[in-house]
Order: C-alpha cells, then structure tokens, then sequence
C-alpha cells in the first residue's frame, strides 16, 4: 500500500552545525535553526511521538488589545490535514478588487472527489478552490489539479482578469491560476511543481480540472522543462501575485534541493492557457567553508497595482558587508518596466547612527558585546507590499545573530531553560518593524518603523505544543495593502501569556494581531487590534494558521474612523490533530480603526533620532521612565494614553543633546496596557506600556 507524506521543518535541530574555523563545535546557549529547504519526508499514516491534544474549546477573554467585537468567522470547507497551510509565503487567499471575489485554494477535504478521481494517495494531493462574490455568505467550488504520479502540495494562486477597457467585471471571462510543488512516493522528494489555470463561471465549478490542452502543467525535475524556463527549480510557493497587467507571478527555489539562487516564473496568457517563463536571481552572498551559499529562504516579492514596479526580496549575507551588515539581511532586486529588466539595489545600513534603536534591542555577538548583528528570521514569518509611492515595505521581527563568522550565522542564542531565541524582558522581546525602501538606490534610502512587539514567540516541538505532530507555531508575520496603496495592514498571531502553561512565553494559544498604517498621512493607529479572542470557542485562543489576502478593501474613511474588510483564514482542528480532517474559518468583517486626532505619528529615522527613545521599567508600578537620546536640544512631550485614546497623564521637558531621562508619574493610574506617545518637535513614536 502506497503512503501518504508529510512536510516538516526542523527548527529545533541540535544534532549537527555548519563546518567553521571559528565555532568548531556547537556552543552551549544557542539553537541551529534550519532553513525552510531543509525539509525531510516521513510517513504521513506513522505520527511522530503524540501527547494528549489540549482541548481548548472554553477559555476567558483576556487580552492586552482592543477587541474587534464585529470579527465573525465562519466554517467554509476544510482539508484532509493541516499540510498545505504550514507557510504564510504561499498565498492561497486573494482578493480580486475588479471582481470583488475572494478565492482559496486548498488540498481536498475527505468528501471532495475530483473526477477522474486519483489514487486514494495521489487524491490527498488534489486542489480545490473556492470562491465566493459576498464576503463569505455563499461559496462556489471547482477543482484545479489533480494527478497520480504528480501529487500537489502547498498551493497558491489568484485571479487572472483579462485586463480591459472598461475593467471586466464578468466572472465568466476571468480564470483562476495556480501553482505548487508536487512530490511522489516514488521519487520520495521533490519531482518539480504544477501550474494550472482553470475558467470561472457557474458552468466552470465543478471536480474536474480543466481539458484545454496546456491548462494544467507539470514542469518535472526530469524534464523537459518549456524553452523560456532555464533549469529546473522546487517549491513554486512563495508570493504569487497577480497584477493588472495580467500577469501571474511566483518565486520558487532554483536548482534541486538548497538555497543557492531564485527562480522567479512569470505567467502570461495565451490563447485560453498560459505560457511560463523563468528567470534566475543569483545574489550576490558569501559562502561557509563547506560551500553552503550564506542565503535563506523564504523569498518575498511585492508589485504595484499596474505590475510595472516589483521587488524581489531575498535573505542572504552579502559579498563586501562589515560590521552590523554581515548579517541574513534583504537582498532587493527592482523593476520599474514590468520585469524587463532588473537592478540590484542598495541595502539597509544598520551600521548608521539612523539604527541604534534598533541594534539596542538586539543581543550582541559572542566575541564582542559591542557588536550587534540583525537577523530577520524567517520562523516566525515576513511579508513586503508596495504602497502608493512605490516604496517597498518589508514587515517583520529580528534577531540577534549569535556569531558574526560566515560559517555560523544560522545559528543564534538561546535564553533560560525554555531555550527563548528572545529574553522577553523590557528592551528584548520580539519587536516588529516595518522597513522601507524608498526605490532610489541612493544611500541612505531605507528607513525604519516600530510597528508593535509580540509577547510570544514560535512555539517548539516539544510538550508545550497543543499540536500531536508538533508542527512549528510561528506568528506568520503578513502584509496587505489597499489596491490603491494608500493604506496598509499588518497582522501577526500571538498568544496572552497569562493563559498559556506557566506563562511560557511560546505561541500556543494564538490570536490575531492588525494595525493599520496611512501612508499618506504617515500614521499609525494607536491600539491593535484583536480579530480571534472574542470570536466563538472554535476560534478564540486556536487562531492557527491563519492567511490575509495580500489585498483588503477600503470600506469608508471618516475625521474618525477607517473602516476595512480583510479577507482572512484560519485552520484548525478540535482536538488538535494533523492528519486527519481540518477546518477552514473565513472571515471578512469590517475593522474599525482610529483616525485623525488619535492616531499616532510614525517617524522616519533619517528625520530624526527619536525612535532611540526606550521606556523602563515594563511592567510598570508607580513611575516610568523614558529614555531620549537626541542629535539636537529639543523639546520633548509625552502623552500617556489608554486603550481608546484617552490622554491619561501628559509631560513636557525641553530636553539637551545627548541622553535625557524623564521620568513620568503613574500614580492613581488603574493596571492595563497603555500607549506612551513621544512627540519631538513634530516627529512622533509610539511604545506599549504595561501597569501592574
């Protein structure tokens, strides 16, 4: 009998470190994080060790953030397990905006057959997408792929609307595109990716994928692979995108098994199907001793609306950088034709005086306590977009790397007994930054803001989590913006520690997080907002594995209020199990976010130093003090406010160059969370304080 595998990552993996000159062995205190291409098959019918799931189906409404009390989330199809969701990089839920229709694309649930129906194996390899024009209140379905010797795994995709004048709004002349890798027993691993198109309509949704010749292709490792595609590439997963220029994009690994290069395949429609192209990025990045190119997944890429600008992130340490920069850092590649042609472009320079912040919440390397070098973590997740100037944003946290040397820097520290990657104490948790390139390519052309920081953090393999095979639970770090780009939205699940074992500091009861960011205003809102903990049992404290559309849509704006509907998914199962049947969760509702008088200012470093502000301690009793060190004498106010905006204790203080300490009574001031607002000059920061 044929046998169904699994995808897990390793990310706890003590048994093996990179070869060096200096690290010869691996240290005490630190964890070797594998990247997402280490990946190894098992018997998907052979669970590894299992504990008892945590049923977690009645818990109290605690949380530090403003609830979303409108959020409803509702059941709308599931899969026969929970591979096929594990990676917030796939993009298996968009909006199409010309449509106004949300699709998702998933592996089969266990009452879906496709026709003709595959092998019951191959069959957990089908993929189904559903598709819905009100918000989630009717859905249609369709199959797209399916193949015996070719089975689909980790698909993605959108809507390809023809582009026309007026704008098509028939959903009848629109398709729907997607790709994945596909594996099989046989070959035991990767044996190359699918890329299907299938057209919509009601006459169009129904199990059998589409006959045209060409619509469902398999580029295999064997080959032959189509004239524009130069060499054979895995795991067609990370960021597909579809712009209005009509063109379907995805990032995927290039070559057969490791992180060396990126292959970037471009869809173009012809004649009812669609042509695929490739193109190869090989950045330019160091190499370890034994050989291994200094270069991580995942990939990320971003475009305009048009789909003429685009950038291709990638993780890698590069050729030529010192100091704070010999870091996994983004690597950004540009286009400004529509993929024509690409430059190479500058990178963010965290040695510059604009990023001491940022270097002060880092843990410094093992040989010199001076010395702090980010890291931005692929585990926990990451996501960019293109906003309406065509500047890149890049979300995400940062670590610490643990040794500067080429041949070590996938591996960083470890705190207390829990092996924490963070100490999760005031001034080292795991912050989330938003960075922006401004497309210049001039020096300096990134800067930096503090969106928010998360209490918990990816969730390991051991006891502590909920799930039988353990799958990593990481924050899935996302971004999605307004077509217009006028408006962005950042979201991340983490967990109330108050509830979670001991207070463990892991991610095992996960919520959703959003702010939302005004670009034109420059602005950010004042709270967070909390999608899941006042939702229904299924959902409250279990929000795991969720997906945003990488696109929402602008409901109204007002003096006070921005309304939003973000399409958004979440799966899970009751108890907590991997290989059997899990559940879909969709929502749409309107978010309410403050506007104008209440919404905090963000500051760009190169305008000033303010973002070097920390406030001690957090928690907080009585007094807390904020710590300023600024380029220039100003004049510094700070405003304390609640959960809705209410200024609760202001202060003044004409402030010298240099460090400045102002300390800020918080006496007759009830327990909760708060937000300090700095203000200097017109330059505005924003922290979250904590009372006891």
């Amino acid at each position: 009998m044929k046998k169904h595998m699994l995808l897990i990552v390793v990310l706890f993996a003590a048994t093996s470190i990179l070869s060096q000159t200096v690290i010869s062995s691996k240290p005490a205190g630190i964890v070797n994080f594998k990247l997402i291409t280490d990946i190894k098959y098992f018997n998907e019918g052979i669970p590894s060790a299992k504990i008892n799931p945590v049923n977690q189906t009645t818990l109290p409404i605690r949380s530090g953030s403003k609830l979303s009390s409108t959020t409803t989330w509702h059941s709308f199809t599931s899969s026969m397990n929970i591979y096929g969701v594990l990676y917030s990089y796939c993009k298996p839920l968009q909006w199409n905006d010309d449509l106004d229709a949300v699709t998702f694309i998933h592996r089969k649930g266990a009452g879906y057959n496709p026709s003709p129906l595959p092998s019951a194996d191959a069959a957990n390899g089908a993929m189904v997408v559903h598709i819905t024009l009100d918000c989630g209140n009717h859905w249609d379905s369709t199959a797209l792929y399916a193949n015996d010797l070719y089975w689909g795994r980790f698909p993605s995709g959108a809507i390809y609307n023809p582009p026309s004048s007026p704008v098509n709004t028939n959903m009848s002349n629109a398709y729907f595109v997607g790709a994945g890798p596909t594996t099989s027993v046989a070959a035991d691993s990767w044996v190359g990716n699918f890329y299907a198109s299938k057209q919509l309509g009601t006459t169009n949704y129904n199990n059998a994928p589409s006959t045209v010749t060409n619509a469902v292709q398999v580029m295999s490792n064997n080959g032959p692979l189509p004239p524009n595609v130069p060499g054979n590439h895995y795991l067609a997963i990370y960021d597909f995108t579809a712009t209005d220029d009509g063109k379907m994009r995805v990032l995927a690994h290039m070559g057969a098994s490791s992180d060396t290069a990126v292959m970037l395949m471009t869809g173009t429609f012809n004649n009812g199907v669609f042509d695929w192209a490739g193109k190869a990025f090989s950045p330019p990045v160091t190499v370890a001793i034994d050989g291994t190119r200094n270069l991580s997944s995942p990939f990320l890429m971003a475009w305009n609306e048009l789909g003429t600008v685009g950038y291709i992130v990638i993780m890698g340490s590069r050729i030529g950088a010192n100091a704070s920069n010999v870091g996994l850092q983004p690597i950004v590649y540009k286009t400004t034709n529509s993929g024509s042609t690409w430059s190479l472009e500058s990178s963010i320079d965290f040695n510059s005086s604009a990023y001491s912040d940022l270097r002060d919440r880092l843990e410094p390397i093992n040989v010199n306590p001076t010395l702090k070098i980010p890291c931005f973590p692929w585990f926990e997740g990451m996501d960019c977009t293109v906003d309406a100037n065509n500047k890149l944003h890049i979300f995400t946290t940062l670590l610490g790397h643990k040794s500067g040397h080429l041949d070590s820097l996938k591996i960083y520290n470890e705190f207390t007994t829990e092996q924490y990657l963070w100490r999760h104490i005031p001034g080292r948790r795991p912050y989330l930054y938003d960075f922006v390139y401004d497309g210049s390519n001039a020096n300096p052309s990134w800067s930096h803001l503090l969106i928010d920081s998360m209490s918990t953090q990816v969730a390991p393999g051991n006891n502590d989590n909920p799930w039988d095979n353990k799958e990593q639970i990481g924050a899935r770090i996302q971004m999605s913006r307004t077509p217009d780009g006028q408006h962005l939205l950042y979201s991340w699940a983490e967990s109330d520690t108050s509830l979670t074992t001991n207070q463990k500091k892991f991610n095992t009861m996960p919520n959703i997080k959003t702010r939302l960011y005004d670009v034109s205003a420059a602005l950010l809102s004042p709270t967070e907002l909390d999608l899941t903990s006042d939702a229904s049992s299924n959902i409250s404290y279990r929000a795991m594995w969720h997906f945003v559309s990488p696109k929402f849509k602008l409901i109204s704006k007002t003096s006070t209020t921005i309304t939003a509907m973000v399409p958004m998914t979440i799966t899970n199962s009751n108890p907590y199990t991997s290989l059997s049947e899990n559940t879909h969760w969709y929502s749409c509702s309107p978010l309410s976010f403050a506007n104008t008088s209440t919404l905090i200012g963000i500051a760009e470093n190169t305008a000033n130093s303010i973002n070097n502000s920390s406030i001690f301690p957090n928690p907080a009793k009585n007094n807390v003090t904020v710590n300023i060190n600024l380029i220039n004498t100003s004049k510094v106010q700070i405003d304390v406010l609640n959960t809705v905006g209410q200024l609760v204790r202001t202060i003044q203080s004409q402030a010298q160059t240099g460090s400045n300490s102002i300390t800020i009574d918080l006496s007759g001031l009830s327990s909760g969370i708060y937000f300090v607002n700095i203000k200097v000059d017109n330059v505005r920061s924003a922290k979250k304080l904590v009372i006891e």
